[in-house]
């Protein structure tokens, strides 16, 4: 299953005015999820029991790709707007 980003609207953020846009990122094999905010805030993570049993190195690399993932698909946003 390849990694998959996914754009999302939401009413309410904790810690966030307003209607926002975000990114839901999912790993290769959908192990480990993040949700990604306008302003790169990571807003919720999930990490599959399969996940846990990863070595910390590999897991500490998913998370993080995810949340990149996620917040480059805000950079592409950005620029095709400006």
């Amino acid at each position: 299953m390849p990694a998959d980003s996914d754009v999302q609207t939401t009413n309410r953020i904790p810690g966030h005015r307003g209607a926002s846009v975000l990114i839901s990122h999912s790993s290769h094999d959908g192990a480990v999820s993040a949700l990604v905010a306008l302003d790169g805030a990571v807003v919720d993570l999930r990490i599959t029991e399969s996940a846990a049993l990863r070595p910390p190195g590999q897991l500490a690399h998913d998370i993080l790709g995810c949340v990149r993932a996620a917040q480059e698909v805000f950079r592409g946003i950005s620029a095709s707007e400006g």
